[in-house]
């Protein structure tokens, strides 16, 4: 279990449930309503990795930047401050690495598990939750059982392949077939600071990986999803996408008024 550190449930919980607009703590059969509502205030977002502002890891360190500062994060920021709501409410959570499957060289990612992902125990059975996956987030948890869910965001399943399973999604508007995610092990837990902070590490620094190249925003809305980068501003409604080229200035309107995120000093 990574440590929560000295901050108290009850300021923490509330923090939380204050930055996604949450009125109260969910049962199983809510998760899919807190976990859009997650997608909708925070958004994934590298930009302190790109402005080379390293983000502290820990439960205070997520507290300060994405409870109170209002920014959002990668996967091993976002579902590491998930985990730690979950866990003080009480469910059965454990936070995994996981190896995302690189689309364009059709193979595993050679940067390895620096994905983090969270297993979730209810019932007796096992699931996937995981606000951390960009714009290919499954908005409910996902049974290690293998059937399907179906979601606004599309239909995602998982898949047992010898130890390992494998999380194969097909993105609502977007996908025809489905295609691979990334594969976990529940043996491969995340059971302390350094484990993450290597995380960040071969995510910040390594050649290969995809989030220390250019700036990159996603945020889910009723209709669709944002996307902004430096250069153009996407709008995805109702499966359509709208992409249009912006300057400096417009980028830097865009992060404040729809991201709700301010320009760095």
């Amino acid at each position: 279990m990574v440590k929560s550190g000295g901050i108290t449930m009850q300021t923490f919980k509330t923090l939380f449930q204050r930055r996604i607009k949450l009125n109260e703590a969910p049962s199983f059969s809510t998760l899919p309503v807190l976990l859009q509502k997650f997608a909708q205030e925070i958004p994934f977002e590298n930009l302190r990795i790109i402005e080379q502002r390293q983000s502290h890891l820990s439960k205070e360190g997520l507290q300060e930047k994405i409870l109170i500062q209002s920014e959002g994060g990668v996967c091993y920021e976002l579902n590491t401050l998930l985990y730690h709501y979950l866990k003080e409410g009480g469910w059965d959570v454990t936070l995994l690495s996981a190896c995302i499957f690189d689309q364009k060289r059709n193979d595993w990612s050679i940067t390895g598990n620096t994905h983090a992902t969270i297993l979730l125990e209810h019932d007796g059975e096992k699931y996937i939750v995981d606000a951390g996956f960009g714009a290919n987030i499954p908005l409910s948890p996902v049974p290690l059982a293998g059937n399907a869910v179906e979601t606004a965001n599309g239909q995602f399943r998982i898949e047992r392949a010898e130890e390992n399973y494998i999380l194969e999604l097909k993105l609502a508007d977007r996908d025809e077939d489905w295609r691979i995610g990334y594969r976990f092990s529940p043996a491969d837990t995340i059971t302390d600071l350094a484990e993450l902070q290597h995380m960040q590490q071969i995510i910040e620094t390594h050649p290969d990986s995809p989030f220390n190249k250019g700036k990159l925003l996603t945020k889910r809305t009723n209709e669709g999803l944002y996307v902004l980068t430096p250069s153009s501003f996407t709008e995805w409604q109702n499966g359509v996408p709208s992409k249009r080229q912006i300057d400096e200035e417009e980028y830097y309107e865009l992060l404040r008024t729809t991201f709700n995120m301010e320009r760095p000093l």
